[in-house]
Protein backbone atom coordinates (compact mmCIF):
# COMPACT_ATOMS: atom_id res chain seq x y z
CA UNK A 1 0.00 0.00 0.00
CA UNK A 2 1.44 3.47 -0.69
CA UNK A 3 0.37 5.79 1.87
CA UNK A 4 0.89 9.42 1.89
CA UNK A 5 3.54 9.43 4.10
CA UNK A 6 5.62 6.51 2.35
CA UNK A 7 5.84 9.18 -1.18
CA UNK A 8 7.05 11.88 1.51
CA UNK A 9 9.22 9.93 2.05
CA UNK A 10 10.09 8.57 -1.47
CA UNK A 11 10.00 12.45 -2.68
CA UNK A 12 12.11 14.01 0.17
CA UNK A 13 12.74 17.05 -0.85
CA UNK A 14 10.66 17.38 -3.29
CA UNK A 15 7.22 17.07 -1.30
CA UNK A 16 6.64 18.44 2.06
CA UNK A 17 3.94 18.21 4.59
CA UNK A 18 2.54 21.36 5.49
CA UNK A 19 -0.76 20.25 7.77
CA UNK A 20 -1.05 18.27 9.56
CA UNK A 21 1.80 16.52 10.98
CA UNK A 22 2.25 13.71 11.29
CA UNK A 23 0.49 12.28 8.38
CA UNK A 24 -2.58 10.51 8.56
CA UNK A 25 -2.47 6.71 7.41
CA UNK A 26 -3.81 8.04 3.76
CA UNK A 27 -3.39 4.89 0.33
CA UNK A 28 -2.88 7.11 -2.48
CA UNK A 29 -4.48 5.76 -5.77
CA UNK A 30 -2.69 8.29 -7.79
CA UNK A 31 -0.49 11.76 -8.35
CA UNK A 32 -2.73 14.11 -10.57
CA UNK A 33 -1.92 18.12 -11.80
CA UNK A 34 -4.77 20.54 -12.25
CA UNK A 35 -5.26 24.36 -12.13
CA UNK A 36 -9.24 24.04 -13.05
CA UNK A 37 -11.85 25.08 -10.01
CA UNK A 38 -13.52 21.39 -10.27
CA UNK A 39 -10.84 19.06 -10.86
CA UNK A 40 -12.87 16.54 -9.30
CA UNK A 41 -14.68 15.02 -12.58
CA UNK A 42 -11.75 13.64 -13.83
CA UNK A 43 -10.32 12.52 -10.93
CA UNK A 44 -11.57 8.40 -8.81
CA UNK A 45 -10.88 10.12 -5.50
CA UNK A 46 -7.81 8.99 -3.33
CA UNK A 47 -5.15 11.10 -5.51
CA UNK A 48 -2.97 13.90 -4.41
CA UNK A 49 -3.76 16.60 -6.08
CA UNK A 50 -0.74 18.94 -7.05
CA UNK A 51 -1.88 22.60 -8.26
CA UNK A 52 -0.06 25.78 -7.94
CA UNK A 53 -3.54 27.82 -6.75
CA UNK A 54 -4.74 29.73 -9.90
CA UNK A 55 -7.99 29.19 -8.44
CA UNK A 56 -7.04 32.04 -5.66
CA UNK A 57 -4.92 33.99 -8.02
CA UNK A 58 -6.15 37.84 -8.12
CA UNK A 59 -8.50 37.50 -5.09
CA UNK A 60 -8.49 39.20 -1.51
CA UNK A 61 -9.94 39.33 1.82
CA UNK A 62 -13.32 37.20 2.19
CA UNK A 63 -13.32 36.91 -1.60
CA UNK A 64 -10.18 35.26 -1.53
CA UNK A 65 -11.25 32.66 1.73
CA UNK A 66 -14.58 31.70 0.23
CA UNK A 67 -13.47 30.41 -2.96
CA UNK A 68 -10.48 28.87 -0.92
CA UNK A 69 -13.49 27.08 1.60
CA UNK A 70 -15.61 26.49 -1.81
CA UNK A 71 -12.94 24.59 -3.25
CA UNK A 72 -11.36 22.71 -0.51
CA UNK A 73 -14.76 21.21 0.55
CA UNK A 74 -15.11 20.06 -3.60
CA UNK A 75 -11.99 18.46 -3.34
CA UNK A 76 -12.94 16.59 -0.31
CA UNK A 77 -16.47 15.91 -1.65
CA UNK A 78 -14.68 14.04 -4.65
CA UNK A 79 -12.47 12.23 -2.31
CA UNK A 80 -9.03 13.61 -2.88
CA UNK A 81 -7.00 12.04 -0.55
CA UNK A 82 -4.64 15.19 -0.27
CA UNK A 83 -3.54 19.09 -1.75
CA UNK A 84 0.02 19.86 -2.40
CA UNK A 85 0.21 23.19 -3.44
CA UNK A 86 3.75 24.45 -6.03
CA UNK A 87 5.26 26.96 -4.83
CA UNK A 88 6.79 29.98 -6.75
CA UNK A 89 5.06 30.36 -9.74
CA UNK A 90 1.47 31.37 -8.58
CA UNK A 91 2.09 31.91 -4.48
CA UNK A 92 5.62 31.99 -2.82
CA UNK A 93 4.05 31.21 0.18
CA UNK A 94 0.83 29.15 1.22
CA UNK A 95 -2.33 31.98 1.77
CA UNK A 96 -3.47 31.99 5.50
CA UNK A 97 -7.01 31.50 4.10
CA UNK A 98 -6.27 27.94 1.98
CA UNK A 99 -4.40 26.58 4.95
CA UNK A 100 -7.40 27.33 7.38
CA UNK A 101 -9.67 25.87 4.81
CA UNK A 102 -7.76 22.20 4.83
CA UNK A 103 -7.47 22.67 8.30
CA UNK A 104 -11.57 23.04 8.70
CA UNK A 105 -12.05 20.08 6.27
CA UNK A 106 -9.34 18.03 7.68
CA UNK A 107 -7.22 17.33 4.09
CA UNK A 108 -3.54 17.59 4.43
CA UNK A 109 -2.04 20.17 2.78
CA UNK A 110 2.03 19.91 1.70
CA UNK A 111 4.16 22.24 -0.59
CA UNK A 112 6.33 21.16 -3.51
CA UNK A 113 9.20 23.91 -3.50
CA UNK A 114 9.62 26.34 -5.88
CA UNK A 115 13.09 24.40 -6.98
CA UNK A 116 11.08 21.02 -7.43
CA UNK A 117 8.85 20.36 -10.58
CA UNK A 118 5.79 18.65 -10.14
CA UNK A 119 7.49 15.69 -12.31
CA UNK A 120 9.69 14.73 -9.32
CA UNK A 121 6.36 13.86 -7.30
CA UNK A 122 4.86 12.25 -9.90
CA UNK A 123 8.08 9.54 -10.42
CA UNK A 124 8.56 9.22 -7.01
CA UNK A 125 4.68 7.45 -6.70
CA UNK A 126 5.25 5.22 -9.97
CA UNK A 127 8.66 3.98 -8.73
CA UNK A 128 7.12 3.44 -4.91
CA UNK A 129 3.98 1.14 -8.13
CA UNK A 130 6.87 -0.54 -9.58
CA UNK A 131 8.36 -1.65 -5.83
CA UNK A 132 5.40 -2.87 -4.91
CA UNK A 133 3.98 -4.60 -7.97
CA UNK A 134 7.90 -6.56 -7.68
CA UNK A 135 7.25 -7.32 -4.27
CA UNK A 136 3.87 -8.35 -4.59
CA UNK A 137 4.72 -10.40 -7.62
CA UNK A 138 7.94 -12.02 -5.73
CA UNK A 139 5.52 -12.72 -2.60
CA UNK A 140 3.10 -14.30 -5.30
CA UNK A 141 5.19 -16.50 -7.00
CA UNK A 142 6.79 -18.11 -3.94
CA UNK A 143 3.50 -18.78 -2.45
CA UNK A 144 2.62 -20.37 -5.63
CA UNK A 145 5.41 -22.40 -5.72
CA UNK A 146 4.51 -23.29 -2.11
CA UNK A 147 0.98 -24.54 -3.22
CA UNK A 148 2.62 -26.48 -6.28
CA UNK A 149 5.09 -28.07 -4.01
CA UNK A 150 2.00 -29.06 -1.59
CA UNK A 151 0.40 -30.63 -4.40
CA UNK A 152 3.26 -33.41 -4.90
CA UNK A 153 2.66 -34.42 -1.59
CA UNK A 154 0.68 -38.35 -1.68
CA UNK A 155 -1.54 -36.72 1.25
CA UNK A 156 -2.10 -33.45 -0.93
CA UNK A 157 -5.30 -31.74 -0.22
CA UNK A 158 -4.43 -31.12 3.07
CA UNK A 159 -1.29 -29.35 2.38
CA UNK A 160 -2.72 -27.43 -0.56
CA UNK A 161 -5.43 -25.99 1.91
CA UNK A 162 -2.89 -25.43 5.06
CA UNK A 163 -0.87 -23.11 2.31
CA UNK A 164 -4.22 -21.30 0.88
CA UNK A 165 -4.78 -20.39 4.26
CA UNK A 166 -2.00 -19.50 5.51
CA UNK A 167 -1.84 -17.14 2.58
CA UNK A 168 -5.04 -15.48 2.96
CA UNK A 169 -5.11 -15.46 6.48
CA UNK A 170 -8.42 -16.91 6.97
CA UNK A 171 -9.54 -20.67 7.52
CA UNK A 172 -9.70 -22.27 4.69
CA UNK A 173 -12.21 -26.18 3.90
CA UNK A 174 -12.22 -28.07 0.79
CA UNK A 175 -15.29 -30.42 0.54
CA UNK A 176 -14.31 -33.35 -2.37
CA UNK A 177 -17.11 -34.67 -4.02
CA UNK A 178 -18.04 -38.16 -3.39
CA UNK A 179 -16.73 -39.88 0.29
CA UNK A 180 -13.17 -38.28 0.29
CA UNK A 181 -12.82 -37.06 3.59
CA UNK A 182 -13.18 -32.80 3.95
CA UNK A 183 -9.30 -30.74 4.22
CA UNK A 184 -9.63 -27.84 6.42
CA UNK A 185 -7.15 -25.36 7.72
CA UNK A 186 -7.67 -22.08 10.41
CA UNK A 187 -4.58 -19.33 10.10
CA UNK A 188 -3.74 -18.58 13.50
CA UNK A 189 -6.07 -20.71 15.13
CA UNK A 190 -8.89 -23.58 15.38
CA UNK A 191 -11.84 -23.94 13.42
CA UNK A 192 -15.20 -22.69 15.05
CA UNK A 193 -16.77 -25.67 16.06
CA UNK A 194 -19.58 -27.17 13.65
CA UNK A 195 -18.13 -25.48 10.23
CA UNK A 196 -17.08 -28.59 8.53
CA UNK A 197 -21.02 -30.08 9.35
CA UNK A 198 -22.13 -26.61 8.12
CA UNK A 199 -20.51 -26.36 5.10
CA UNK A 200 -21.24 -29.95 4.09
CA UNK A 201 -25.09 -28.60 4.25
CA UNK A 202 -24.38 -25.80 2.37
CA UNK A 203 -22.58 -27.32 -0.16
CA UNK A 204 -25.79 -30.10 -0.66
CA UNK A 205 -28.29 -26.86 -0.98
CA UNK A 206 -25.79 -25.41 -3.77
CA UNK A 207 -25.53 -28.45 -5.58
CA UNK A 208 -29.31 -29.41 -5.47
CA UNK A 209 -29.73 -25.39 -6.42
CA UNK A 210 -27.48 -25.84 -9.42
CA UNK A 211 -24.48 -26.93 -10.32
CA UNK A 212 -21.37 -24.96 -9.65
CA UNK A 213 -23.11 -22.39 -8.13
CA UNK A 214 -21.57 -20.16 -5.96
CA UNK A 215 -22.90 -18.88 -2.83
CA UNK A 216 -21.91 -16.42 0.10
CA UNK A 217 -23.48 -18.04 3.30
CA UNK A 218 -23.88 -17.25 7.21
CA UNK A 219 -22.70 -19.20 8.88
CA UNK A 220 -23.43 -19.47 13.07
CA UNK A 221 -19.31 -18.37 13.15
CA UNK A 222 -19.54 -15.78 11.18
CA UNK A 223 -19.87 -14.65 6.81
CA UNK A 224 -18.14 -17.68 4.51
CA UNK A 225 -17.78 -18.39 0.53
CA UNK A 226 -17.97 -20.90 -1.09
CA UNK A 227 -16.33 -21.42 -4.75
CA UNK A 228 -17.66 -24.36 -7.18
CA UNK A 229 -13.96 -26.59 -8.01
CA UNK A 230 -14.25 -28.34 -10.92
CA UNK A 231 -12.02 -29.19 -14.07
CA UNK A 232 -14.46 -29.18 -16.53
CA UNK A 233 -17.28 -31.53 -17.31
CA UNK A 234 -16.94 -32.87 -13.15
CA UNK A 235 -17.28 -31.08 -10.02
CA UNK A 236 -14.61 -31.93 -8.30
CA UNK A 237 -15.94 -30.32 -4.66
CA UNK A 238 -16.32 -26.91 -3.16
CA UNK A 239 -13.57 -24.42 -1.75
CA UNK A 240 -14.60 -22.18 1.06
CA UNK A 241 -12.92 -19.28 2.46
CA UNK A 242 -13.85 -17.63 6.28
CA UNK A 243 -14.82 -14.47 4.77
CA UNK A 244 -16.98 -13.32 1.97
CA UNK A 245 -16.67 -10.34 -1.01
CA UNK A 246 -14.10 -9.89 -3.61
CA UNK A 247 -10.94 -11.34 -3.36
CA UNK A 248 -7.71 -9.40 -4.10
CA UNK A 249 -5.68 -9.33 -7.03
CA UNK A 250 -3.11 -11.44 -6.00
CA UNK A 251 -5.58 -13.53 -3.79
CA UNK A 252 -7.59 -14.57 -6.50
CA UNK A 253 -4.69 -16.08 -8.16
CA UNK A 254 -3.98 -17.99 -5.31
CA UNK A 255 -7.13 -19.30 -5.17
CA UNK A 256 -7.05 -19.98 -8.31
CA UNK A 257 -4.04 -22.16 -8.50
CA UNK A 258 -5.16 -23.93 -5.27
CA UNK A 259 -8.89 -24.56 -7.05
CA UNK A 260 -6.58 -26.08 -10.38
CA UNK A 261 -4.30 -28.28 -8.28
CA UNK A 262 -7.55 -29.74 -6.22
CA UNK A 263 -8.98 -29.83 -9.58
CA UNK A 264 -6.10 -32.20 -11.49
CA UNK A 265 -5.53 -33.83 -7.70
CA UNK A 266 -9.22 -35.40 -8.17
CA UNK A 267 -9.10 -35.60 -11.98
CA UNK A 268 -5.96 -37.61 -11.46
CA UNK A 269 -7.89 -39.43 -8.85
CA UNK A 270 -10.72 -40.20 -11.03
CA UNK A 271 -8.66 -41.74 -14.12
CA UNK A 272 -6.66 -43.75 -11.59
CA UNK A 273 -9.94 -45.28 -10.11
CA UNK A 274 -10.96 -46.10 -13.74
CA UNK A 275 -7.91 -47.74 -14.66
CA UNK A 276 -7.92 -49.83 -11.37
CA UNK A 277 -11.54 -50.43 -12.55
CA UNK A 278 -11.01 -51.83 -16.27
CA UNK A 279 -7.81 -53.91 -14.69
CA UNK A 280 -10.49 -55.31 -12.09
CA UNK A 281 -12.83 -55.80 -14.52
CA UNK A 282 -10.31 -58.06 -16.70
CA UNK A 283 -9.48 -60.13 -13.87
CA UNK A 284 -13.63 -61.27 -12.90
CA UNK A 285 -13.90 -62.08 -16.36
CA UNK A 286 -11.19 -64.39 -16.34
CA UNK A 287 -12.91 -65.78 -13.08
CA UNK A 288 -16.07 -65.92 -14.67
CA UNK A 289 -15.05 -67.73 -17.81
CA UNK A 290 -13.11 -70.02 -16.00
CA UNK A 291 -10.03 -69.29 -15.68
CA UNK A 292 -8.59 -68.35 -12.23
CA UNK A 293 -5.43 -69.41 -12.53
CA UNK A 294 -4.39 -66.95 -15.70
CA UNK A 295 -6.54 -64.30 -13.31
CA UNK A 296 -4.27 -64.93 -10.27
CA UNK A 297 -1.31 -64.49 -12.31
CA UNK A 298 -2.15 -61.19 -14.03
CA UNK A 299 -3.16 -60.04 -10.52
CA UNK A 300 0.28 -60.76 -9.63
CA UNK A 301 1.99 -58.96 -12.53
CA UNK A 302 -0.37 -55.93 -11.96
CA UNK A 303 0.35 -55.96 -8.38
CA UNK A 304 -3.43 -56.12 -7.30
CA UNK A 305 -3.85 -57.54 -3.89
CA UNK A 306 -3.97 -61.77 -3.90
CA UNK A 307 -7.22 -63.24 -5.22
CA UNK A 308 -9.47 -65.24 -2.43
CA UNK A 309 -9.66 -68.68 -1.99
CA UNK A 310 -13.21 -68.81 -1.81
CA UNK A 311 -16.19 -66.01 -2.70
CA UNK A 312 -19.06 -64.40 -3.56
CA UNK A 313 -20.85 -63.58 -6.91
CA UNK A 314 -23.35 -61.58 -7.56
CA UNK A 315 -24.86 -60.11 -10.57
CA UNK A 316 -26.39 -56.49 -10.49
CA UNK A 317 -28.65 -56.01 -13.62
CA UNK A 318 -29.49 -52.17 -13.00
CA UNK A 319 -26.21 -50.54 -13.60
CA UNK A 320 -27.16 -47.73 -14.90
CA UNK A 321 -29.37 -46.73 -11.61
CA UNK A 322 -26.60 -47.80 -9.58
CA UNK A 323 -23.92 -45.27 -11.20
CA UNK A 324 -23.92 -42.85 -8.28
CA UNK A 325 -24.13 -45.01 -5.72
CA UNK A 326 -20.34 -46.37 -4.58
CA UNK A 327 -19.28 -49.25 -6.46
CA UNK A 328 -19.44 -52.41 -4.23
CA UNK A 329 -16.42 -53.79 -2.92
CA UNK A 330 -14.45 -56.69 -4.96
CA UNK A 331 -13.79 -57.29 -8.45
CA UNK A 332 -16.57 -55.24 -10.77
CA UNK A 333 -16.89 -55.68 -14.34
CA UNK A 334 -20.01 -54.50 -16.42
CA UNK A 335 -21.23 -56.14 -19.53
CA UNK A 336 -24.04 -54.53 -21.49
CA UNK A 337 -25.92 -52.49 -18.24
CA UNK A 338 -25.38 -55.29 -16.17
CA UNK A 339 -22.66 -55.66 -12.75
CA UNK A 340 -20.62 -58.91 -12.00
CA UNK A 341 -19.36 -58.20 -8.98
CA UNK A 342 -16.64 -60.91 -7.25
CA UNK A 343 -15.78 -60.61 -3.38
CA UNK A 344 -14.28 -62.58 -1.05
CA UNK A 345 -16.57 -64.47 1.35
CA UNK A 346 -15.29 -62.74 4.65
CA UNK A 347 -18.94 -63.37 6.16
CA UNK A 348 -21.83 -65.29 5.60
CA UNK A 349 -23.31 -63.16 2.80
CA UNK A 350 -21.89 -60.39 0.28
CA UNK A 351 -21.92 -56.48 1.17
CA UNK A 352 -23.98 -55.28 -1.98
CA UNK A 353 -25.84 -51.62 -2.23
CA UNK A 354 -28.93 -51.06 -0.06
CA UNK A 355 -31.68 -51.80 -2.18
CA UNK A 356 -29.86 -52.92 -4.94
CA UNK A 357 -31.85 -55.95 -7.26
CA UNK A 358 -30.19 -59.25 -8.56
CA UNK A 359 -28.91 -62.40 -7.46
CA UNK A 360 -25.61 -64.08 -5.89
CA UNK A 361 -24.38 -67.50 -5.40
CA UNK A 362 -21.89 -68.17 -3.18
CA UNK A 363 -19.41 -68.72 -0.90
CA UNK A 364 -17.57 -71.21 -3.01
CA UNK A 365 -13.97 -71.57 -4.51
CA UNK A 366 -12.94 -69.35 -6.71
CA UNK A 367 -12.35 -71.39 -9.69
CA UNK A 368 -16.21 -72.35 -9.28
CA UNK A 369 -17.69 -69.36 -9.65
CA UNK A 370 -18.38 -69.53 -12.72
CA UNK A 371 -20.23 -72.58 -12.18
CA UNK A 372 -23.37 -70.32 -10.99
CA UNK A 373 -22.79 -66.93 -12.75
CA UNK A 374 -25.06 -67.77 -15.43
CA UNK A 375 -27.48 -69.17 -13.48
CA UNK A 376 -27.32 -65.92 -10.99
CA UNK A 377 -27.37 -63.73 -14.41
CA UNK A 378 -30.46 -65.69 -15.70
CA UNK A 379 -31.89 -65.13 -11.94
CA UNK A 380 -30.98 -61.48 -11.63
CA UNK A 381 -33.28 -60.86 -14.79
CA UNK A 382 -36.57 -61.75 -13.24
CA UNK A 383 -35.72 -60.31 -9.15
CA UNK A 384 -38.23 -57.95 -7.93
CA UNK A 385 -37.05 -54.21 -7.37
CA UNK A 386 -35.08 -54.04 -4.16
CA UNK A 387 -34.68 -58.15 -3.38
CA UNK A 388 -31.44 -59.82 -3.69
CA UNK A 389 -32.25 -64.02 -4.47
CA UNK A 390 -29.47 -66.23 -3.65
CA UNK A 391 -29.12 -69.32 -5.91
CA UNK A 392 -26.61 -72.24 -6.15
CA UNK A 393 -25.84 -74.15 -2.88
CA UNK A 394 -22.43 -72.58 -2.26
CA UNK A 395 -20.18 -74.39 0.41
CA UNK A 396 -22.56 -73.86 3.42
CA UNK A 397 -26.80 -72.59 3.13
CA UNK A 398 -27.60 -71.29 6.75
CA UNK A 399 -30.84 -72.87 6.35
CA UNK A 400 -31.68 -73.08 10.24
CA UNK A 401 -31.32 -69.57 10.09
CA UNK A 402 -33.83 -69.41 7.59
CA UNK A 403 -36.11 -71.12 9.35
CA UNK A 404 -35.48 -68.81 12.35
CA UNK A 405 -36.73 -66.10 10.15
CA UNK A 406 -39.95 -67.81 9.00
CA UNK A 407 -40.76 -68.69 12.57
CA UNK A 408 -40.26 -65.48 13.83
CA UNK A 409 -42.58 -63.86 11.16
CA UNK A 410 -45.73 -63.06 12.04
CA UNK A 411 -47.52 -63.86 8.41
CA UNK A 412 -48.12 -68.16 9.10
CA UNK A 413 -44.83 -68.08 6.86
CA UNK A 414 -42.70 -71.10 7.84
CA UNK A 415 -46.58 -73.70 7.67
CA UNK A 416 -46.90 -71.89 4.42
CA UNK A 417 -43.27 -73.11 2.92
CA UNK A 418 -43.12 -76.33 4.40
CA UNK A 419 -46.65 -77.13 2.02
CA UNK A 420 -44.92 -75.85 -0.83
CA UNK A 421 -41.85 -77.72 -0.48
CA UNK A 422 -43.85 -80.54 0.64
CA UNK A 423 -46.15 -80.50 -2.91
CA UNK A 424 -43.15 -79.52 -5.00
CA UNK A 425 -44.18 -76.16 -5.86
CA UNK A 426 -47.53 -76.99 -6.46
CA UNK A 427 -50.00 -73.75 -5.45
CA UNK A 428 -53.12 -75.72 -5.62
CA UNK A 429 -52.37 -78.75 -3.51
CA UNK A 430 -50.57 -76.09 -0.92
CA UNK A 431 -53.64 -74.53 -0.65
CA UNK A 432 -56.04 -77.30 -0.13
CA UNK A 433 -53.95 -77.99 2.53
CA UNK A 434 -53.66 -75.25 4.65
CA UNK A 435 -57.27 -73.79 3.75
CA UNK A 436 -56.53 -70.44 1.81
CA UNK A 437 -56.46 -70.12 -1.53
CA UNK A 438 -53.78 -70.70 -4.23
CA UNK A 439 -53.09 -66.67 -4.59
CA UNK A 440 -52.53 -66.15 -0.55
CA UNK A 441 -50.30 -68.97 -0.87
CA UNK A 442 -48.16 -67.33 -3.84
CA UNK A 443 -48.86 -64.07 -1.78
CA UNK A 444 -46.86 -65.61 1.51
CA UNK A 445 -44.39 -67.19 -0.60
CA UNK A 446 -43.15 -64.34 -2.29
CA UNK A 447 -42.69 -62.59 1.27
CA UNK A 448 -40.93 -65.54 2.24
CA UNK A 449 -38.47 -65.21 -0.66
CA UNK A 450 -37.94 -61.20 0.44
CA UNK A 451 -37.51 -62.31 3.48
CA UNK A 452 -34.69 -65.03 3.42
CA UNK A 453 -33.09 -63.41 0.15
CA UNK A 454 -32.86 -67.12 -1.74
CA UNK A 455 -35.15 -68.78 -4.70
CA UNK A 456 -37.30 -71.26 -3.38
CA UNK A 457 -37.64 -73.24 -6.50
CA UNK A 458 -33.62 -73.60 -6.33
CA UNK A 459 -33.09 -77.21 -5.91
CA UNK A 460 -30.16 -76.98 -3.11
CA UNK A 461 -32.11 -74.14 -1.06
CA UNK A 462 -35.31 -76.11 -1.55
CA UNK A 463 -33.93 -79.60 -0.03
CA UNK A 464 -31.84 -77.80 2.33
CA UNK A 465 -34.29 -75.79 4.17
CA UNK A 466 -36.83 -78.82 3.66
CA UNK A 467 -34.33 -80.82 5.96
CA UNK A 468 -34.33 -78.10 8.40
CA UNK A 469 -38.16 -77.85 8.48
CA UNK A 470 -38.32 -81.42 9.56
CA UNK A 471 -36.53 -80.84 12.59
CA UNK A 472 -38.86 -77.97 13.90
CA UNK A 473 -42.66 -78.98 15.46
CA UNK A 474 -45.55 -77.60 12.95
CA UNK A 475 -48.45 -75.50 14.41
CA UNK A 476 -50.79 -77.12 16.86
CA UNK A 477 -53.34 -79.42 14.60
CA UNK A 478 -56.43 -77.84 16.72
CA UNK A 479 -55.37 -73.51 15.28
CA UNK A 480 -57.75 -73.33 12.56
CA UNK A 481 -55.81 -72.09 9.43
CA UNK A 482 -56.15 -68.17 8.77
CA UNK A 483 -58.38 -67.42 5.47
CA UNK A 484 -57.24 -65.04 3.45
Amino acid sequence: MITLARLVEAAKPDLVPFWPIPLPRVELTGVHVSELEDPTVFLYGGELLLTVGLQLGGLNGDARADAARNYVRRLVDGGVAALGLGLGSGHAMVPDELRAACVESGLPLLTVSRESPFLAVSRAYWELVRQGGEAELTALLGLQVALTRAAADEDAEPEIVRELSRALGTWVAYLPEGEGPPSSAASGGELPAGLLAELAREAARLRTARRGATGNIQLASGTASLYPVSDGPAMSGYLALGRSGQLAAAERHLFLTASTLLAARAAGQRRAAAERRRAEGMLAALVLEGHDDAARLLATQMGSEPLPETAFVAVLPDAEQMAAQPLPAGLVLERSGVLFVLQAASGPYPQLPKGARGAWGGPMPLRRLHEIAAQAAEVAKSAPPGQLIRVGHGLDLPADKWVDELVAHPGHLLETVRAYLAHRGQWEAAGRELGVHRNSVRYRIAQARELLGVDLDDPDVAAQLWLALRGRTQAPRNEAPRKE
